[in-house]
């Protein structure tokens, strides 16, 4: 049984107090089922005293057992849907269709024409995608330097690579505060800098004079923490360097 089927099977016992208690419950279910009695007195300006007395009225021991009702509910909501193998693969389907419509010259042209090349990712996997471009562009023989590390290390680096080098970052959403402020040092020296990030209006595509837009899939679970979709970044780098090789040998 919901909070919301208990609370109609009690509802001759809820006061006008309880009823703004129950609707700030159910509009902010996950919330509600981990944080503490006192912190939500303090979002329903009521007492300890008064949040107690509600679950009761719900037909519950106290507040610990309401809250086990309400993460068992918070579960239960996020189940895989049925067709999300497909929802999936239409999403790497239209990756690719996008990739092959796509005009990347002009990041080819970047690529090959600046001395050097260097790519750095704001987090773990978006590392991993600049591992990836750096292994896979060995191929077409243009070697891509992998940077990693925080403001410190950014920073010494920044200083080294020069207005005819080409900078790549990658970021889910262009927002991460070391991606942005490596990527304002590497334009002050007028470095060329591609971006590849999730979202189209963000900081870093701002920043940039070339970007490549991914989108990523969210599905939801039965745990409280949903998963995100990564393959894209890894078929897109794929696809780049396929254009990359069809580049140079249009070019030779």
């Amino acid at each position: 049984m919901s909070i919301s089927e208990n609370a109609g099977q009690y509802l001759n016992r809820l006061g006008e107090t309880d009823i703004q208690i129950l609707n700030y419950i159910r509009k902010n279910k996950e919330a509600c089922s981990r944080c503490t009695i006192e912190a939500l007195a303090a979002k329903c300006n009521v007492s300890r005293t008064t949040i107690l007395r509600f679950t009761q009225k719900l037909g519950f021991s106290g507040f610990s057992e309401m809250k086990v009702r309400l993460k068992l509910e918070c579960e239960q909501g996020k189940k895989l849907p049925d067709n999300v193998l497909e929802l999936i693969c239409g999403d790497y389907r239209k990756l690719t269709e996008d990739m092959k419509e796509r005009d990347c010259e002009d990041i080819c042209r970047t690529l090959h024409g600046a001395d050097k090349v260097f790519a750095y990712g704001t987090g773990a996997v978006q590392t991993n995608v600049a591992r990836e471009l750096q292994r896979a562009f060995l191929s077409a023989r243009r070697y891509i330097y992998l940077l990693e590390g925080t403001h410190h290390e950014t920073g010494l680096v920044s200083d080294t690579i020069g207005e005819n080098d080409a900078g790549i970052i990658i970021s889910m959403t262009g927002e991460t505060e070391t991606g942005v402020e490596f990527a304002k040092a590497l334009k002050l020296r007028g470095v060329k800098l591609i971006s590849i990030t999730k979202f189209k209006n963000n900081t870093l595509a701002r920043l940039s004079d070339h970007s490549l837009y991914i989108n990523t899939s969210n599905v939801d679970s039965m745990f409280s923490q949903g998963y995100e979709t990564t393959a894209h970044f890894f078929i897109a780098v794929e696809m780049l360097l396929l254009k990359y090789l069809r580049y140079l040998q249009s070019h030779m």
